[in-house]
Parts: structure tokens; C-alpha cells; sequence
């Protein structure tokens, strides 16, 4: 999702992995200043040189690989563990580029509920692969070892999706962590991917962040619902699994939202994807995130979120991985200030801080539906049922 709601909570105090509280809050004025501070520093960053871009694509940007070194380590941890992994493309980006998923699971002819985690919707976000690779990797290497690893194998499967958005990714490595002319939210049509599904409905907002039909809005929903081949990828898979749980990965807001995006009215499920959001807190070792309706911290229309939970039943969240206040340091001091700003230095801190979270809430999200779908809500008819 991002950070450019005037309504998100950030700390006067950073937020460090080492503490698990966030600090005071500030007050909404200095959240404010702090945020239109980094982006007019990262509308004055230089732009990457030839030589700057060449060198990004080789190396990546810190502890983010390039594109073609996250397919490699995607390959070899599926090969690494060919009696759990099996790497699948389930569809192909605008510009040609496999999107893969993990599927994980005990290859034993058992039928098991299948979960659901995505990450990298939104191009420079990309803090969320290494916490979904975190995840994949955690599975894959300690089943056997832990014994909640074990069992939660033993329950469910997974299919994980380290970058949905890969054409995005890439071309935010390529440009130093600038994106180009299209920025470093959409997919390479220039669509914000998470406003491209199905909208709820009665579904509309004049929020600004909301989503919209401007194609060079940052939150440009595309020319119809659907459009993209990395949305219809998502909905093709969910169509053809009966998913439970959906976990989709975003930066830096440090928040575990779950529906409704699109209206402040209370979900039929709401205090169960409280529960998911608590379980998935309470497993956080040190920096924990607020638990909260997604539309209480900005409406979104046409959201992953709302389009498997109102079409599929799927409990369906978004997680923020990261804090705003603990980046803002070293972004200030390096370039470009918004990528720095959305993805921290210390990405390994925050893969330990959020990968087992994320796979509590799969969990809590197990018990509380018994691994199947939800009844679907009543809005589900206008929802492309």
C-alpha cells in the first residue's frame, strides 16, 4: 500500500527491531511534515546514470537482489527440497517475466487447505519478497527440525508468490530505486495492481489514494477491472483452489489490515480476522504491528483484499512489513530518499521480525475456518458471482 496516508500513525521515536515497543506517537502535523520532508528530497534525487543503473541491475540495491538473482534463489530453494517444493508460473507479466509460486506442501497423496501469501504487488515495496522468501525458506529448511514448522505442514499447504508484480521490481533495481517514468507502485502499463480487482459493490471513494481512472495517476486502476495479466493471474489461481487465507505484502506502515477496503461498514468476519491480526502480532519478537480495518487507515477500491474475500470467501489481509520512523535515518542521508524510505537497510531484521507472524496468522486463520472458505458475504453477488 505505502505510505502517503495523512492518516498513518508513525513514531517520534524509531521503531527499532532491538525494542519491540514503537514509542510515543507524534502528533498528526509532524507526521505530516516528516512525510512531505522525504518526498521532496526524493523528487530532488538524481536520477541513476547508465553506469549507476548497469551496476544496480548487477548487485541490486543493498540487501534487495536483482530480479534475476531472486529467480535464482526462488529456483534453488525449490530444487534444494524437491520432496516438499514445486515451482509453478502461474502467469506472465506485461512485459513477458514468469511469475512464480511456490507450492509447499507434503507430497504424500493427501488432499490438505491451501494458504495463500503474496508479496510485491506494488514495485518498490520490496521489502515484502524477502519476507515472503523468509517464509518459503523457514518451511522448506525447518521442517523436520521445528516442531511447529512439522506440524504446521502436517495441516496445510502453501502457495507462496515472492513477486507478483515482477516487471515493477525490476525496473526499480534497474533505475537505482527510482522506477523510471512509471514510478515505483505500478506494473509496466502504469496500473496500480492492487485497485485492478474486481470492484466491491457499490463500491467509490473520492479519496485521493483510493484508487482512480487517470492513467498517469500513481493510483490508476487500470481500463477495467481485471486488465492486467498479474491481477488475472491471482484470480485464475483462485478459481481453481479453495484458499482459506490470503496474505498479501506490502511496506511500511507497520500494520495487519484486514477488510472491508472499500466502506467503514464492520465485515460479517471481523472479530475473526482480529484474531488472525492478534496471533499474528503476538509472534512478532520485537517491533509488533497494529491490528486494524483497512478503510479506518485509508479506503482502497478494487483491492486484493475485498476481491477474495467477497468473491472467494477467503480471509483475505494486507500486511505492512516495516516502519516508517525506524527508515527515515538512513533515508534522509542516502538517495533516492522514497525507496530508502519504504525499504530498510536492516531488511534480515525485519524478515525475522515478520516471517513466523505471517505464518501464525495462516495458523490462527486454520483453526478458526477448519481450512475452508468462509460463507460468502452478502455483497458477494455484485462481486463477480
Amino acid at each position: 500500500m505505502g505510505i502517503k496516508a495523512s492518516g498513518a500513525r508513525h513514531s517520534c521515536r524509531a521503531a527499532s527491531p532491538r525494542r519491540k515497543g514503537a514509542g510515543q506517537e507524534c502528533p498528526a502535523h509532524y507526521r505530516r511534515v516528516l512525510l512531505f520532508i522525504a518526498l521532496l528530497l526524493s523528487a530532488l534525487s538524481w536520477p541513476a546514470s547508465g553506469a549507476r543503473a548497469a551496476a544496480a541491475e548487477a548487485a541490486g540495491l543493498g540487501p534487495y537482489p536483482p530480479l534475476s538473482a531472486v529467480y535464482e534463489e526462488i529456483s534453488a530453494l525449490a530444487s534444494a527440497h524437491p520432496e516438499l517444493a514445486s515451482l509453478e508460473v502461474i502467469g506472465q507479466s506485461v512485459e513477458g517475466r514468469p511469475i512464480y509460486a511456490f507450492h509447499i506442501g507434503r507430497q504424500d497423496g493427501q488432499r490438505r487447505p491451501e494458504a495463500l501469501l503474496t508479496a510485491d504487488i506494488h514495485a518498490g515495496e520490496v521489502l515484502s519478497s524477502r519476507v515472503a522468501l523468509g517464509a518459503a525458506t523457514r518451511l522448506l529448511e525447518d521442517d523436520g527440525k521445528d516442531p511447529w514448522i512439522t506440524s504446521l505442514l502436517d495441516r496445510t499447504d502453501f502457495w507462496i508468490v515472492p513477486v507478483l508484480n515482477p516487471d515493477g521490481y525490476n525496473r526499480v533495481i534497474v533505475t537505482g530505486g527510482k522506477g523510471g517514468d512509471i514510478g515505483t507502485r505500478r506494473n509496466a502499463h502504469g496500473v496500480d495492481l492492487n485497485r485492478n480487482y474486481t470492484l466491491a459493490p457499490g463500491a467509490h471513494s473520492r479519496h485521493p489514494l483510493a484508487g482512480n481512472r487517470r492513467p498517469r495517476s500513481q493510483y490508476y486502476m487500470g481500463p477495467g477491472e481485471l486488465s492486467e495479466p498479474e491481477t488475472s493471474a491471482i484470480a485464475v489461481l483462485a478459481d481453481s483452489h479453495d484458499f482459506y487465507v490470503s496474505i498479501s505484502g506490502h511496506t511500511v506502515a507497520g500494520k495487519f489490515l484486514y477488510p472491508y477496503c472499500f466502506t467503514k461498514r464492520a465485515a460479517p468476519d471481523r472479530e475473526a480476522f482480529i484474531r488472525a491480526g492478534q496471533a499474528f502480532a503476538a509472534r512478532q519478537p520485537r517491533v509488533k504491528y497494529k491490528v486494524q480495518q483497512s478503510y479506518s487507515w485509508y479506503p482502497t477500491l478494487g483491492d486484493m483484499d475485498d476481491f477474495l474475500y467477497l468473491r472467494h470467501g477467503v480471509m483475505s489481509f494486507t500486511v505492512e512489513h516495516g516502519k516508517v520512523a525506524h527508515n527515515l535515518k538512513y533515508a534522509l542521508a542516502h538517495r533516492p530518499v522514497m525507496f530508502w524510505v519504504m525499504n530498510p537497510i536492516d531488511a534480515d531484521q525485519w524478515v525475522m521480525n515478520d516471517r513466523d507472524a505471517l505464518l501464525a496468522a495462516v495458523e490462527e486463520a486454520l483453526e478458526l475456518t477448519g481450512g475452508k472458505p468462509l460463507p460468502l458475504p452478502v455483497p458477494a453477488a455484485a462481486a463477480g458471482q
